[in-house]
């Protein structure tokens, strides 16, 4: 059976995620920063298959909270095939100038979309590299597009996904080397807290494209911004 580690699974598509893989026969390791108020995944994890859905306490913030989330991994499973990078935030409003954008909404995107990435993959490296076919999927945004950016909105949500491209093409150099397969995948617009009620995507129909596209990646993928569906140059850097 293979295993995956999903970060931010109490809510959206982090959660959608974790049902559509367990249903799939994948043994899920579910994030989430406060699993005591997580009650849809709670209630995910009864209603999967015994054992499918584990659920982790996980925040990409603190290097003591993934610390233990990785000891408490390895105690469950030998290595790990698959990490999703999933947790996500939206600090702003969305449509403020800059002139009154609070410049801690910068710090917030960039804690949890940037330097939370990176906090949980070099910490499940270890993990990851015992696992015969390990792939890091960094959950993007096409709002993250440099070459597609025509408005002045999403300031800071925008930057940290530009980041997080970056940061997916830097690991992907580095750790495919090692075996490691890094990937950038956008999700598509989705009806999430950050999509919005007028996205034209449910997280179910997101969730099944995306668990599908993490089944079929290769190596030869890796350093890629992919779409929901596992094609390369639709999502444009």
């Amino acid at each position: 059976m293979d295993s995956v580690l999903i970060t931010g699974c109490s809510r959206g598509i982090g959660l959608a995620l974790a049902r559509q893989l367990a249903s799939r026969g994948w043994r899920v390791l579910a994030g989430a920063r406060h699993p005591a108020a997580a009650h849809a995944l709670q209630a995910a994890a009864r209603e999967a298959a015994p054992g499918s859905i584990e659920i982790l306490s996980l925040d990409v913030r603190s290097d003591e909270s993934v610390k233990t989330a990785v000891e408490e991994a390895a105690m469950k499973v030998r290595g790990l095939d698959v990490l999703v990078n999933n947790a996500g935030i939206f600090p702003e409003e969305g449509n403020e100038p800059l002139e009154s954008l609070p410049l801690e909404c910068f710090e917030e995107a960039f804690a949890v979309n940037v330097v939370g990435v990176a906090r949980v993959t070099r910490m499940f490296l270890p993990l990851l590299t015992r696992a015969a076919h390990p792939r890091v999927i960094n959950v993007s945004s096409l709002a993250g597009s440099v070459s597609g950016k025509e408005d002045s909105r999403h300031y800071c949500y925008s930057a940290s996904k530009a980041a997080l491209n970056m940061l997916t093409r830097t690991m992907a150099a580095e750790l495919r080397p090692r075996g490691v397969t890094v990937v950038a995948v956008t999700p598509g617009w989705v009806k999430t807290e950050i999509g919005g009620p007028d996205a034209p995507l449910t997280v179910e129909e997101s969730a099944r494209s995306l668990a599908a596209t993490i089944e079929r990646i290769t190596h030869h993928d890796a350093g890629q911004f992919l779409d929901r569906d596992g094609q390369k140059g639709v999502a444009a850097w």
